[in-house]
């Protein structure tokens, strides 16, 4: 990509306006060269709230590696999904929505389904999650990280501020805050405790869904993603740069452990959610470079997630 190009996707990507509504959610109708943000809020073309008969309808949840940070409209992960999906023949007109918000994990993608989604009469909900949690270290309240009850409350603290900052406040984008709280975040130890409460809240956030979904007659996938070094991926020059460049910042091996937690904890899912799959290997036959942070991938990555994503999806329908 030429790096004028590049320098406008980040403008453009930075230049975002969002809104808290129960969660961060991003502002509707903005339009710029490189992301559309419809009038629903959501990136993609723009749809009818009602659903047509002979539509089925699909939501993509997660956080910004759904939304497609980096990159613009027509090479996210729904966006491949859904040219692949128009090549195939079911007798049905095939939305794949992309319902990506940064940041997003566990308990904002639960918030979103349930308040957000659900009057949109999905058909089925695809949540591609685990790496916001496992990085982040979410615990039970809106960004708070489940670490220590001290370093809790001090977060606590610091995100009520931020809450009413994005309130009270002409306030565009939320950047600066994950960058502070990553800057924090960092100087704490990570207990073997707090590793397994997170992957126990963000079973059983995934697990509720599902089972809300199957009342009302809404399908649910569950795909774990993959993160750098998550599998036996052939690292490129750049892939190894940005590889020890998080385990300097002393957050990837904690990181890690817990996204192999949760990706192990799909077993208990198996008989919830109509759909669980474990992404975090799915690069191992991979050579070329992937991702250009520690979670973030390019367009030859998100293809390839789609691709997976597909065999599964249109076995199932």
């Amino acid at each position: 990509m030429e790096e004028i190009k590049q320098y406008q996707i980040c403008e453009e990507h930075n230049s975002l306006a969002y809104k808290v509504d129960g969660v961060l959610r991003l502002i509707p109708n903005q339009h710029m060269e490189t992301i559309n943000i419809n009038s629903h809020g959501f990136r993609g073309p723009d749809f009818s709230e009602e659903k047509e008969l002979d539509v089925y309808r699909i939501f993509l949840v997660g956080g910004s590696t759904v939304f497609g940070s980096g990159l613009p409209d027509d090479t996210t992960i729904s966006s491949f999904l859904q040219k692949k999906i128009n090549n195939f023949d079911t007798g049905l007109k095939i939305e794949i929505l992309n319902a990506g918000i940064t940041s997003a994990y566990s308990y904002t993608e639960k918030y979103m389904i349930e308040n957000h989604l659900i009057k949109f009469q999905p058909d089925l909900i695809i949540i591609y999650s685990g790496g916001n949690d496992s990085h982040n270290r979410f615990g039970t309240e809106y960004n708070v990280p489940a670490i220590s009850s001290d370093v809790t409350k001090t977060s606590s603290s610091f995100f009520e501020i931020v809450k009413k900052i994005i309130y009270d406040v002409d306030y565009r984008t939320p950047f600066f805050v994950q960058a502070s709280y990553n800057l924090m975040l960092n100087n704490f130890p990570v207990s073997e405790g707090s590793k397994n409460q997170v992957e126990e809240l963000w079973t059983t956030r995934m697990a509720e869904v599902c089972k809300t979904n199957n009342d009302i007659g809404v399908k649910t996938m569950i795909f774990v993603q993959p993160m750098l070094g998550s599998g036996n991926k052939q690292l490129s020059a750049s892939e190894k740069i940005e590889f020890e460049k998080a385990i300097q910042q002393n957050r990837m091996a904690d990181t890690l452990e817990i996204i192999n937690k949760i990706s192990g904890s799909l077993d208990k899912l198996e008989d919830i959610c109509d759909k669980t799959s474990d992404f975090t290997m799915i690069f191992d036959n991979i050579d070329q470079p992937i991702f250009y942070d520690w979670i973030h991938t390019n367009s030859l990555g998100n293809k390839i997630i789609a691709e997976e994503i597909y065999e599964v999806l249109i076995n199932h329908i």
